[in-house]
């Protein structure tokens, strides 16, 4: 993530952030670059770096940008082994920044996506190891206990993958500005396909490389899951879906959103099916539908981008991530439509 321009620190968030961290002032902050569903922002002080994290101005669905809902998750994953930021503060008060936020750690690595850094191993070793630690992590996240660390109303577990053709239609067709065929197609193949459920557990529902911060000093790492506003308890095999989807070079093309993971299509990188094995002999699930998972991750990723296509239709929001869904979300579709069968 690299810092962009930012206007000064309100005078109410300083007085706020005097009042609830423990880390001493006068603060600074900068807009970071990388995220495209809720705003991150490098919080400075005199003895501490933390993050800021808000809702962004164009919300595209609210219930993907709940930073309260952010905060909620990261306290419970701090009692466990899931490699995630401590959360320091939240604040509900509107009059303070305008909006909900939370405050929580500064955690250092980097967030791959097309090139890996220069204390990365050569490749494919350094995919390799990239891709052992993903899965592991997710793996790791999948077998959490969600009861015992406070989670029980989280989501609603029972019935969680049986709804989602229904909640995500929806949600396309609250933003719907064109028609796309697929989506339907897809949609009644996921329907008339459900396998049967595991056991649920927590989601983070979207990960892949990016959304996490990875370490490379020994063995690659995984220091950091980020951007849980998604987050809920489900199917945790939607997860795995999501990140193998976007893995390799083993995909439909043209490809959707290229530069996600675009680092794993290096020759000689683990195969889809070889990291597939390694998360079902670690956490214990198995992995028979995987096909099914990475085609209702990509055509469930697709009904919430297009809301971002559609805020650029209605000139809500002119960023060039937001432009770019004009064709991002058609080949979304067609990769799920690929991983299915449909083509």
């Amino acid at each position: 993530m690299e810092c962009v321009s930012t206007p000064a620190l309100p005078a109410t968030l300083e007085r706020w952030l005097g009042e609830h961290l423990e880390h001493r002032g006068p603060y600074s902050w900068h807009r970071l670059t990388g995220g495209n569903s809720n705003h991150t922002y490098l919080l400075e002080g005199e003895a501490a770096r933390m993050i800021l994290r808000r809702p962004p101005e164009a919300l595209i669905d609210p219930s993907a940008h709940s930073v309260q809902r952010e905060h909620r998750i990261l306290q419970a994953l701090a009692q466990t082994d899931v490699p995630a930021p401590r959360p320091f503060a939240f604040c509900s008060d509107l009059e303070v920044l305008g909006v909900p936020f939370l405050v929580m750690q500064y955690v250092p690595g980097h967030a791959l996506t097309d090139t890996l850094p220069s204390e990365a191993p050569p490749q494919p070793r350094a995919a390799a190891e990239v891709a052992e630690t993903l899965v592991d992590a997710l793996a790791t996240l999948s077998g959490v206990d969600w009861r015992a660390v406070g989670l029980e109303d989280f989501g609603r577990p029972d019935g969680f993958l049986a709804r989602q053709v229904g909640r995500w239609t929806r949600q396309y067709e609250r933003v719907q500005v064109r028609e796309l065929p697929r989506f339907e197609e897809v949609a009644r193949w996921l329907s008339d396909n459900l396998p049967e459920a595991g056991a649920p557990g927590i989601v983070h529902g979207d990960f892949h490389a990016d959304n996490t911060l990875v370490d490379f000093r020994g063995q690659a790492r995984v220091r950091a899951i980020l951007d849980w506003e998604m987050a809920t308890i489900g199917d945790p095999l939607l997860d795995l879906g999501l990140l193998l989807g976007f893995w390799g070079s083993d995909r439909r093309k043209p490809l959707s959103l290229h530069r996600t993971q675009a680092f794993s299509r290096a020759v000689g990188t683990p195969s889809r099916a070889q990291l597939a094995d390694r998360y079902e002999l670690t956490s214990g699930r198995s992995v028979e539908h995987l096909d099914y998972y990475m085609t209702l991750a990509f055509w469930k990723l697709a009904a919430i981008v297009e809301g971002a296509y559609a805020n650029s239709r209605a000139g809500l929001d002119s960023t060039a991530h937001a432009r770019s869904m004009e064709h991002e979300v058609p080949r979304l579709l067609a990769e799920a439509a690929h991983f299915c069968g449909l083509d």
